[in-house]
């Protein structure tokens, strides 16, 4: 399997470069919390030194309802402030993308407040279908809804996929949570679309097996749950990640591994144009791993936008936002980055 592998992603037949996507970055407050930073001050300079198409940006349970049934919306009222504020005298219009849900992104990726009990399944289930969550959910939607900074939602984040790390358990969401969630978005707000996201097996083989053979294709560490996350929503958005220490066969470059991955977006967006629906890619990584070995550079982040820009999706965000304003490289090459991907 891994030597039918490593043989695809060579040559590929040349096709017409695909309308440019929509292009940003994700940004999440809780890094600069980290850092003792200003969450608006640093999202008004990220904004600014990239204009982008698109921002992604968190609703998070545990911030916006810390006990059952008081809500406070101010920390997401602020960063709309922001992008609202940026908006007044940018040359290009940025909009956001809203992401609600327990599971949402950034670590440690359930953010689920201390009222909702331990951080794993059955306990997850319980909370999402209690009145305190539900006020917490449909709130969300009324309330940003007629935003006129509104682009889409986003429900859940790797909803389906089973994240690994010490403060929690079996944290994935059931289908049943995801479907009325998803019809929750459509009902109070149709008119914007809900992408669902997942993250992306090594190799578009690993994802064909996925389609023929999901036994053998759902290890964890190779694949994720493309197939079920595009069926989920309007738009199946892709987390992809090239350098890292869990990433699968390391031991092969950068290039070959980019060359993978964009033959699984072209695989997954056939797919979705089969079902009239997008494909994203919503987490490119533009910032190498934290304990990684520094072998993910700025001009492999330049060069995977120009790979990516050939391939048919309709919005890519960038990874590692906040990071960026500690390390002026990497703000210029994702500036870089932003400028291939929307290049016509």
């Amino acid at each position: 399997m891994l030597a039918a592998a490593l043989l695809l992603g060579s040559e590929a037949p040349s096709t017409p470069t695909p309308p440019a996507p929509l292009v940003g970055f994700s940004y999440s407050p809780v890094f600069s919390q980290w850092i003792e930073s200003n969450p608006n001050s640093d999202l008004r300079e990220l904004l600014a030194a990239t204009n982008p198409d698109l921002v992604r940006l968190p609703i998070y349970l545990d911030d916006v309802e810390p006990s059952p049934g008081y809500l406070d919306f101010s920390s997401v009222d602020q960063l709309l402030g922001v992008v609202a504020e940026h908006n007044l005298t940018a040359s290009r219009t940025t909009r956001v993308i809203l992401t609600i849900g327990a599971r949402n992104f950034t670590y440690p990726e359930l953010h689920m407040p201390d009222w909702a009990g331990p951080r794993a399944q059955p306990w997850i289930g319980i909370v999402q279908a209690s009145d305190a969550y539900r006020q917490y959910f449909d709130t969300s939607l009324q309330r940003y809804r007629s935003s006129p900074l509104m682009y889409a939602w986003q429900v859940e984040n790797e909803a389906l996929d089973y994240v690994v790390n010490p403060s929690t358990g079996d944290d994935q969401i059931s289908a049943t949570q995801m479907a009325w969630e998803i019809g929750e978005a459509h009902r109070l707000d149709p008119a914007h679309r809900v992408v669902t996201t997942t993250f992306d097996g090594w190799n578009v083989l690993v994802d064909w097996f996925q389609q023929v053979a999901p036994a053998l294709a759902t290890a964890r560490g190779y694949s994720g749950h493309p197939a079920a996350t595009l069926t989920a929503g309007d738009a199946l958005g892709l987390d992809i990640y090239l350098d890292g220490p869990s990433t699968p066969f390391r031991f092969t470059s950068i290039a070959l591994r980019t060359s993978l991955k964009a033959e699984a977006i072209r695989y997954w967006a056939g797919l979705a144009k089969a079902q009239n629906k997008e494909i994203w890619l919503t987490e490119m990584q533009a910032q190498p791993w934290s304990d990684s070995d520094g072998t993910f550079t700025t001009q492999d982040l330049v060069q995977s936008a120009a790979t990516y820009r050939h391939e048919p999706l309709s919005v890519v965000l960038l990874w590692g936002a906040e990071t960026w304003l500690l390390f002026p490289d990497w703000m210029n090459a994702a500036a870089s980055a932003l400028a291939i991907l929307r290049a016509p």
